[in-house]
């Protein structure tokens, strides 16, 4: 019983741990630290950073131009790098947004939700009648990066059809294997993304 009751608390400490460490990535060299925060302009760029370095010591950025040109955060189990927001203007403004897929070809998403409810009267129910659901907070991009760099919308017909399907088809093992349509709805293609990494590499 002590042997079970011991290991339990070293899975516990351990993902804790694990998760507790957070990091950012500058010009591929990576600085690991804990409590990472940051904040972003309208234009998706760094405006203020803070972290702990591991040693305890407080590292603070209060202005833009102090800011390190970080590709990459890794906080709380979440990694978010910096992406345009259009594709198809990769100089133009960034997000930061979460990996959707990880691995070989990566697609991130920044379609976001919040609650709506609405409320109707309807005779003899002094509460009414209460429903909800989902409104969209925000424009929608779903974007591909392949491995040589470059970002794609996932949306764009013509993108699909002329830079992302014939790169997945180059893959022998997927094209053998792969026997479904390639649809841009988010969870199908990143189904299909995730074959894709777990067969070509």
């Amino acid at each position: 019983m002590k042997k079970i009751f011991l290991f339990l608390l070293l899975v516990i400490l351990f993902r804790y741990s694990s998760f507790s460490q957070d990091y950012f990535i500058v010009d591929n060299d990576t600085t690991f630290c804990k409590n990472l925060n940051y904040w972003t302009t309208g234009q998706g760029y760094l405006k203020r950073m803070n972290y702990k370095k591991l040693d305890g010591k407080m590292v603070k950025y209060e202005k833009r131009k102090e800011c390190p040109n970080v590709t990459t955060f890794y906080k709380e189990g979440t990694t978010r790098d910096r992406i345009p927001l259009k594709a198809s203007k990769p100089d133009g403004y960034v997000r930061f947004l979460p990996r959707s897929v990880d691995g070989k070809i990566k697609t991130y998403s920044n379609d976001s939700y919040r609650t709506k409810s609405s409320t109707k009267f309807t005779p003899g129910d002094a509460l009414g009648d209460w429903k909800q659901g989902g409104s969209k907070m925000g424009a929608y991009h779903y974007t591909i990066k392949m491995p040589n760099g470059k970002f794609y919308d996932i949306k764009g017909k013509k993108d699909m059809k002329k830079h992302i399907i014939p790169y997945l088809l180059k893959c022998e093992e997927f094209k053998k294997q792969y026997k479904g349509e390639f649809k841009t709805h988010e969870t199908l293609f990143n189904k299909t993304i995730e074959l894709y990494n777990s067969l070509c590499q």
